[in-house]
């Protein structure tokens, strides 16, 4: 016989996904050490359906938490070197194209 809903053990989500949306950003907007400092008290918010909660986690759960924030991090700064990339040489193009083309003479860089 299965037990009633309410008595079933919930499986708690990775504390970097949204329980109400399952996006993966979830972020911490604030943090302090629980009164038995084996546990950390986690203000989270989900920047896709502004869901926001306050929950104490195990020192375990935080290390886990904080490996999403750092490769998270990891993944926006390679985009972000990308996209650098990708303007530093449509610009570099469109200089040479210009220079090329006479368009560009002293007077510019007056």
């Amino acid at each position: 016989m299965a037990e009633p809903a309410d008595n079933r053990t919930k499986q708690v989500k990775a504390l970097h996904i949204c329980p109400r949306c399952d996006s993966g950003l979830v972020q911490p907007t604030g943090w302090e050490q629980a009164s038995d400092r084996a546990h950390w008290r986690v203000w989270r918010r989900c920047p896709e359906c502004e869901w926001l909660c306050q929950s104490v986690h195990n020192e375990d759960e935080i290390d886990a938490f904080d490996d999403q924030l750092d490769l998270g991090a990891h993944e926006l700064a390679d985009e972000l070197r990308a996209l650098e990339h990708a303007n530093m040489t449509a610009l570099a193009d469109s200089f040479a194209a210009a220079l090329a083309a006479d368009l560009i003479s002293a007077d510019d860089f007056a």
